[in-house]
């Protein structure tokens, strides 16, 4: 008899990385239906009730989790196990259509349910890069959703094995046992990228691209001054800046104007995602000096579409990229100018990136990510 698997899915397109790996997740679950399982999905908004209908998935609608029912989780753990399965709506529908198993599809707000339950653990850089007052805020927050997780959770997936080991040295005073199972899940090129129809925009013939939110943490500012110091001797030099325009969007737009800038960088806003794959294309490099890890999706993006890329030397960017990527320290306007340059003017050190980085993706591919997802929902299903 088939095990039946529910996916709750929160995410929206302007949150990037997180909404990109929670498509990642929907469509590989849907994909692998029948194998010994049956999916149904849990949206709590009209984006992923079109993706639903759109293809053919089984799904309700439930509200969003609160912050209410976080704290009665941690307080406790027995009365919110109790209230959550029996008043809640995500409660009573995993209960009423017997699930075997909940993926959440993005670190959130955690519920404690009667089922077993699978999450994601991006980053934690709540407690590494306390600095960035887009985690330093929102602390408590997220040191409440881990707790959760750690002590509710069956299995938890992190994007490498530095992400599992950050986990545990964490949150191991939270954990049952040997509970949660924490499983290194490399992240992948979302599935549709590939698919994804380039759709023209207006940029100049040679520019290196950055899509990121504008959050201190992306660190705008240091590729800027990178740019600034290319001015002088490479005349063309041109950046392109995708995201929406908020958080720290007005400083960093003012910063361009004040240091005279404005011909050698564009901010284009939110874009569609044929204008991303179009940015991807005909990029000479994907430039990305974040400091948050431990790893980042742009760069397997870049990589998939053909475009080299250049990444901050940061957590576990370097396995990622490999010998496909250029490293610099974040923290070096002049490391990151330098190899900007270097693929700028050699055409064979590009070519060579581009086929390095093709290679690379091909490693850990789409069935690559479904077989190991596969291996992991069966541990799941079958444990005590």
């Amino acid at each position: 008899m088939e095990k039946k698997i529910a996916i709750l899915l929160s995410t929206i397109p302007e949150w990037g990385g997180g909404h990109q790996y929670a498509m990642t997740l929907a469509e590989c679950l849907k994909e692998l239906t029948g194998s010994g399982f049956e999916l149904i999905a849990l949206c709590t908004n009209k984006f992923w009730h079109i993706w639903c209908e759109n293809n053919n998935v089984a799904h309700f609608m439930v509200g969003e989790i609160t912050g209410k029912q976080i704290n009665w989780n941690l307080m406790f753990p027995t009365l919110s196990r109790i209230y959550n399965t029996y008043r809640t709506e995500l409660g009573k529908i995993v209960k009423r259509e017997k699930i075997d198993a909940l993926f959440i599809s993005t670190q959130s707000y955690f519920p404690n349910l009667q089922t077993k339950m699978i999450a994601p653990v991006h980053d934690l850089m709540h407690r590494y890069e306390n600095a960035f007052p887009e985690v330093r805020d929102d602390y408590r927050f997220r040191e409440k959703m881990f707790k959760c997780e750690a002590k509710y959770a069956d299995c938890l997936l992190t994007d490498s094995e530095l992400g599992r080991q950050q986990f545990i040295e964490s949150y191991s005073d939270y954990m049952r046992g040997n509970l949660p199972h924490i499983v290194s899940l490399p992240f992948i090129v979302p599935p549709h990228v590939g698919e994804i129809k380039e759709a023209y925009i207006s940029v100049p013939d040679k520019y290196v691209f950055y899509p990121a939110q504008f959050w201190k943490h992306k660190n705008h500012i240091n590729l800027i001054k990178a740019v600034q110091l290319l001015k002088s001797d490479v005349d063309d030099i041109h950046l392109i800046l995708v995201g929406s325009e908020k958080n720290c969007f007005q400083e960093i737009k003012k910063y361009i104007m004040d240091n005279g800038l404005e011909k050698n960088i564009t901010t284009l806003g939110f874009v569609s995602d044929g204008n991303i794959a179009y940015l991807y294309k005909h990029a000479v490099a994907l430039v990305m000096p974040s400091y948050f890890g431990p790893t980042n999706i742009p760069p397997l993006e870049a990589m998939a579409l053909g475009c080299p890329a250049i990444v901050s030397s940061k957590y576990a960017m370097p396995e990622q990229v490999g010998d496909a990527g250029l490293l610099f320290n974040p923290d070096s306007p002049e490391e990151i100018a330098e190899c900007i340059r270097r693929v700028w003017t050699d055409e064979n050190l590009r070519k060579s990136m581009v086929r390095k980085g093709y290679q690379r993706i091909r490693e850990r591919d789409k069935e690559y990510f479904k077989c190991r997802l596969l291996k992991i929902v069966e541990s799941c299903l079958h444990s005590a």
